[in-house]
């Protein structure tokens, strides 16, 4: 079977001449390209199908087919051999004519491209040349180069233009030099930014030379205005130290007052190092405003420990700040239950009167009582409470109800 003659249509196709691919526009060969992928992964997919088929089924096969045809088993094996490497050899093929179809259309992608470069250098020289010569003159050179790149082209880099790209007794730079132009162009402005840069580095490179001149008396001086931060930072400590201690024989308003007085001193002393931080921070004033910002990364590393250091008093700062916090909550609740403890002192009193007058609480305040009013009650109020009648009371009250 296998040596059996192709078929009618796959002989037409063997003896189709093959055709010439320069013969073929772009957007031919692009067409081709994509029919040739499409076909490509078409195949893959047969293949890997009918190499799964033939690995699965082979052991069946090598098993049922020589049975039914009379074959010898070895035969079976030695057809699916060759139908396996058939296979393959069919893979690597689409494979191949893949490659080919993928590096034809880069080609065509880069003609494209290298055409569209040269249509838009083209419309650049049209674009300029004024007065349609065909020509690039000095002054439309120039012009181009401030359109399209806003550079101005010193002297000598335009001589060179001409030295390079002007043919002797050529009125300037034709089309087919575009190309070169730009380039002329884009490295001169390459080198005046370099030259800029220089200029730019050399200057901060000055003012970070002045800067450290000056900055390490400054330093010691602001060194010694830490000192006087960091010892009224240790005074306030030891002042705010006993605030938990204090608290267990003072009463709220005695408390509130204590903390009053302990967040005056906080402020003072916040004050202090904000004063520090502030001084820190002008450092780097009269500077240029370009250079500020490297002024300060150059006067942070400088003066690293003196952060470090300020940070440190920030930190304490702060605990204390935590520690006036805590005593005051404490003050609040400490108050609050006291409130707790007078509301509940001053209903039983008002209960006893009530019992003691017997009368209704409207007989005893009326349907509306002044502060002032309320105040002298308890001035003139029996206050001897005994607790057996107050018991005897409640007792009543609750099986009346």
């Amino acid at each position: 079977e296998e040596d059996e003659a192709m078929p009618e249509v796959e002989k037409k196709e063997a003896e189709t001449p093959p055709i010439d691919p320069t013969s073929l526009s772009d957007e031919e060969i692009l067409s081709a390209a994509a029919a040739i992928e499409e076909a490509g992964a078409q195949a893959e997919a047969m293949t890997k199908s009918c190499t799964t088929f033939v690995l699965q089924k082979g052991p069946e096969m090598k098993s049922l087919v020589p049975a039914a045809k009379l074959v010898e088993a070895s035969e079976m094996n030695q057809a699916l051999a060759r139908l396996l490497k058939q296979i393959q050899e069919l893979a690597i093929a689409s494979e191949a004519m893949l490659a080919k179809a993928k590096q034809a259309k880069a080609r065509v992608q880069r003609r494209t491209a290298a055409k569209e470069h040269i249509r838009n250098l083209q419309d650049m020289f049209r674009r300029f040349d004024r007065d349609q010569d065909g020509y690039l003159s000095r002054s439309e050179v120039q012009t181009l180069s401030k359109t399209e790149y806003g550079f101005r082209l010193p002297n000598k880099t335009m001589e060179r233009i001409w030295q390079n790209l002007v043919e002797e007794g050529a009125k300037g730079v034709t089309a087919k030099d575009m190309q070169r132009l730009k380039i002329h162009i884009g490295i001169a402005r390459e080198v005046s930014r370099d030259d800029q840069r220089k200029l730019v580095t050399a200057a901060k490179l000055k003012v970070l030379e002045n800067v450290r001149q000056g900055l390490s008396d400054r330093l010691r001086e602001l060194l010694q205005v830490a000192d006087e931060a960091s010892k009224e930072v240790s005074k306030l400590e030891l002042k705010m130290k006993p605030l938990a201690t204090k608290a267990r024989g003072m009463v709220p308003g005695q408390m509130v007052l204590l903390s009053d007085e302990s967040d005056h001193s906080i402020r003072e002393t916040a004050m202090s190092v904000d004063g520090l931080r502030s001084r820190m921070a002008s450092l780097s004033e009269g500077v240029e405003k370009r250079f500020q910002e490297d002024v300060r990364v150059f006067i942070k590393e400088q003066a690293k420990p003196l952060y470090f250091y300020l940070g440190r008093l920030e930190n304490r700062l702060q605990r204390t700040r935590n520690l006036s916090s805590r005593f005051r909550q404490v003050a609040a609740k400490r108050k609050a239950r006291e409130l707790d403890r007078l509301r509940t002192s001053a209903a039983r009193l008002i209960r006893h009167n009530k019992r003691v007058r017997k009368c209704s609480e409207e007989e005893l305040f009326g349907t509306q009582v002044s502060e002032e009013e309320f105040c002298k009650f308890f001035e003139s109020a029996n206050c001897e409470i005994r607790l057996a009648d107050e018991r005897a009371a409640l007792a009543a009250e609750a099986a009346e109800a």
